[in-house]
């Protein structure tokens, strides 16, 4: 299971630049050549949440230097950007790492910093244990008045190598992602807690007290009982069981792209947790491996 583990910073207060907006996405991804990294990589991907009614873009950039990366955000229209260090320190066997988050520190000079004023992070984590797969939610700056924020979220995953085997691109490679949802039962909330946490895989899975677990998919498999009953677009994802329609809203895209996708849907009415929890998500890589089992 890849899980989204919030690590809350102090953010800055009063961005002029998150009001009513909705920050395109930037992605960069940033992966160290030498053998001192084990492989693994660093995926950035920098959000505003919730998102407004506008748009703005906010070019960002990853630079690598000297054994740490340098990542920066610009303001072009306030005359200013934000940055900071990421220093990776892998465990022995490479299966995780601890992120030092640092000020920025570089020798050589930085293209957005031309006429615009540097905003740094109020502090800086070091974040210990992060397994390749987790994805680690920095929450950077923020507009008290709108309640939106500058959200990165810096995912770790291995280097393909000319070694690994591999093919051709497949629909089933496609994951569903639950980034720190919220559940709402025929437009009002589910009253539960909302995990602070996410999962990705072929398949995710959501349950609720009084309701069971709902097994998701993008695709059909007549043999382990799903049904077309619901569709997913950006966000947000809804589906229907009987009278009920069932709606969960993410703080990141489920799925790449920007079309509505069908989903396949498998209900375990009687499906509960160990723990008793109200609520809770899961995800695995293959529908078998969740369908029918505790």
């Amino acid at each position: 299971m890849n899980r989204i583990r919030a690590y809350r910073i102090k953010a800055w207060p009063l961005l002029v630049f998150l009001a009513a907006t909705t920050l395109w996405g930037q992605e960069g991804l940033w992966a160290n050549g030498g053998a001192s990294w084990k492989g693994i990589e660093i995926r950035f991907a920098t959000q505003v949440e919730p998102a407004g009614e506008g748009r703005v873009k906010l070019p960002s950039a990853v630079v690598v230097e000297s054994g740490r990366v340098h990542h920066l955000i610009t303001d072009a229209a306030h005359k200013r950007y934000f940055a900071y260090d990421v220093v990776l320190e892998p465990n022995s066997d490479g299966t995780a790492a601890q992120l030092r988050i640092e000020p920025l520190h570089s020798s050589q000079e930085i293209s957005a910093g031309h006429g615009n004023t540097l905003l740094a992070l109020p502090n800086y984590p070091v974040i210990p244990s992060v397994k390749v797969g987790d994805t680690v939610a920095l929450d950077l700056l923020a507009n008290p008045a709108t309640g939106q924020k500058i959200v990165d979220y810096l995912t770790l995953m291995r280097r393909a190598t000319l070694s690994d085997a591999a093919h051709d691109f497949r629909l089933a490679d496609v994951q569903l992602t639950l980034g720190q949802p919220r559940m709402l039962l025929n437009g009002a909330s589910a009253n539960v807690p909302g995990a602070n946490y996410g999962v990705s895989g072929a398949v995710v899975w959501l349950y609720l007290t009084g309701h069971g677990r709902f097994v998701i998919s993008l695709f059909p498999n007549e043999k382990l009982g799903f049904q077309k009953s619901g569709v997913v677009s950006g966000d947000a994802l809804s589906f229907r069981d009987g009278p009920m329609e069932y709606r969960v809203e993410c703080s990141r895209a489920i799925v790449p792209g920007s079309g509505s996708y069908n989903l396949y849907v498998v209900h375990e009415a009687e499906w509960r947790p160990r723990g008793g929890e109200p609520f809770l998500i899961g995800s695995a890589d293959k529908a078998e491996w969740v369908v029918g089992k505790h």
